[in-house]
């Protein structure tokens, strides 16, 4: 499991939340009025499903038996997957999960461009900026596909235009994407298309894991050899061809399987393939990009007794400061594009690998209790799928789905929250600036809408400054309280920090002690942002924190890069008073002598 978690380590995951200052006192704010002129306008009120798990808020509107069932097997998913690349405990931020059951509902949250003829998808992982949402779509159980490789389907029994569809996969799939996509510099989306197909595919019971063991290729489904019998049993009787009875749906089959007599994608277009493209985003059918991905990230990570594993590191780390090339390829492999594509097609006829298997005496992956639902409410639903909607770029039908429950009266904090950002996006400053305040006078949780709110008061701040620029004791007080607010809650976005320095070095006012420790602590999330480091030291120099501000000038001595960069921390710690010598440790307890 080492390569894997290797790749995993790229992840990161921040975890931790450290405590937030009070907002101060804000006036009544009179929100925006909505008015509808014509009913079309306002989509009709749905029943939705809610809950809320670790890490992420559910919406369904299937029937609460499918729901607590897929989410009962995601939740052992999930331990599984701990026990093989472990996890944080905390949440970096909150996702949005869709299960779209009946109605046709997962159609919304396509994005356009998206459809390919020979292959479809039944579920979609969104994400820009922070906002993420995974939708899966219950409704479907099988998918129409362009049938472009039938030759062996009369043998089989199978129909490769119907593509069958495993919800419980599908999710897993989305699930692993979502975890890879935190990774920065993301990772490259053939690496992430790879590692998805492994990681769903694993097995497991209560007490025992196996790991990226790949199926025997010459398998097929009952259905489809019940089928293929019967057809072989009538054939060559007269009018056999009308009473064959139709294949059975194709299954998503293992690289080995699916790739069989199958050309590959040469590897300079297949390292080009997005995170977006249609290639990516279509995996069920006759997708032979993402079975290579599958086929060469298992190959690298578990076949050929480790020959790949250490290249394959080091072409990951290369990918994240230059772009693919054949050139930098052969310096990591010692192979052409054209050799691997042979070795690559030699490991997919013949796998030769070694597959994880963990056991237990006890149980280790236990059944959780039933999932909580409840009904949604008007502010939910529409904030939920209005996000995700504007996730897949679906941003007119957004707008409708944000504004239907406010029309009809809901204020709920986080729903107003919602409608600000996306007027900030995607409307008027000035309206954004109203919602975003209504919402912060609420105390709605949402890091984004703070510093979006900070960011409006700041520009009014600067647009009104005294002289030399100076922002007033009352300027920076306004600026400060949503960025504080902000402060420790998930998402953590360094904007916040940046943006509080950039604030004190232009206030008239001196900061307190406790915003110099907003500053320290956010120095500490984010010890790569020279520029909040060196904020951060002198402001706790200047507030007596002079361990504080020794530490953080250290580090950025280490880190900086030779320069102007490095002088100015050098310059910072040579002007420092003597930090104060740290508390004695604690004396060690020793186990008191036995008595003979």
């Amino acid at each position: 499991m080492k390569p894997l978690l290797a790749v995993a380590s790229a992840v990161v995951l921040l975890a931790g939340e450290a405590r937030a200052q009070p907002a101060a006192a804000d006036p009544v704010v009179e929100l925006p009025k909505f008015v509808v002129t014509d009913s079309r306008e306002l989509p009709p009120p749905e029943q939705w499903r809610h809950a809320t798990i670790p890490g992420f808020e559910i919406l369904s509107n299937a029937s609460d038996k499918a729901t607590q069932r897929l989410l009962r097997d995601f939740d052992m998913f999930r331990q599984a997957l701990g026990h093989v690349w472990p996890q944080p405990a905390r949440h970096p931020q909150t996702t949005s999960l869709i299960l779209c059951g009946k109605r046709n509902k997962f159609d919304a949250f396509i994005p356009k461009d998206r459809y390919v003829p020979d292959a479809g998808f039944a579920s979609v992982f969104l994400k820009k900026g922070q906002g993420t949402a995974i939708v899966i779509d219950l409704q479907a159980t099988t998918l129409n596909v362009l049938n472009v490789d039938g030759a062996n389907d009369a043998a089989t029994g199978t129909d490769s235009g119907l593509v069958s569809v495993d919800h419980d996969k599908q999710l897993y799939r989305e699930y692993v994407r979502y975890l890879l996509s935190r990774s920065e510099p993301r990772l490259p989306a053939w690496v992430e298309e790879g590692l998805s197909q492994i990681i769903m595919r694993m097995e497991f019971d209560k007490r025992w894991i196996s790991f990226a063991k790949l199926e025997d290729p010459n398998t097929v489904s009952a259905q489809a050899a019940m089928v293929a019998q019967i057809n072989a049993l009538g054939a060559g009787e007269e009018g056999a061809e009308a009473m064959a009875l139709p294949g059975a749906p194709a299954e998503d089959r293992d690289f080995n399987a699916a790739l069989q007599r199958k050309a590959l994608v040469p590897f300079d277009k297949f390292f080009a393939v997005a995170h977006d493209s249609p290639e990516s985003t279509n995996v069920l059918g006759n997708n032979r990009w993402a079975k290579q991905a599958y086929a060469f990230v298992h190959m690298c990570l578990y076949g050929l007794n480790g020959k790949y594993q250490k290249p394959f590191a080091t072409f990951l780390q290369r990918l994240a400061k230059e772009p693919p090339s054949e050139g930098l390829f052969k310096q990591v492999f010692n192979r052409t594009y054209k050799q691997m594509l042979m070795e690559l097609r030699g490991y997919i006829d013949f796998t030769v690998y070694q597959h994880r298997e963990y056991r237990s005496k006890e149980d280790v992956i236990l059944t959780p209790p039933p999932l909580a639902l409840r009904d949604a409410t008007e502010a939910e639903v529409g904030r939920i799928k209005g996000e995700a909607m504007v996730l897949a770029g679906n941003v007119r039908e957004a707008r409708a789905q944000l504004y239907a429950p406010y029309a009809r009266g809901e204020r709920d904090p986080y729903l107003l929250a919602a409608i600000g950002l996306h007027e900030r996006e995607h409307g008027d400053a000035a309206k954004a600036r109203k919602f975003l305040e209504a919402a912060f006078s609420a105390k709605a949780k949402r890091p984004e809408a703070c510093l979006e709110l900070a960011r409006l008061r700041s520009a009014e701040a600067l647009a009104n400054a005294g002289p030399e620029g100076r922002l007033t004791s009352g300027q920076t007080a306004g600026i400060i309280a949503p960025l504080a607010f902000a402060h420790g809650k998930t998402p953590l976005l360094p904007a916040i920090y940046d943006l509080a320095g950039d604030t004190w070095a232009l206030s008239a006012a001196d900061p307190g002690k406790d915003d110099a420790k907003m500053m320290v602590e956010g120095a500490q999330l984010f010890p790569t942002r020279l520029k909040l480091i060196f904020q951060a030291s002198v402001m706790a120099r200047d507030t007596g924190d002079l361990r504080s501000a020794h530490a953080l000038a250290d580090h950025g001595v280490k880190w900086a890069p030779a320069g102007t960069a490095r002088q100015r921390f050098e310059a910072l710690k040579s002007l420092l008073p003597p930090a104060p010598p740290a508390p004695p440790e604690a004396p060690e307890k020793r186990p008191a002598p036995a008595r003979k």
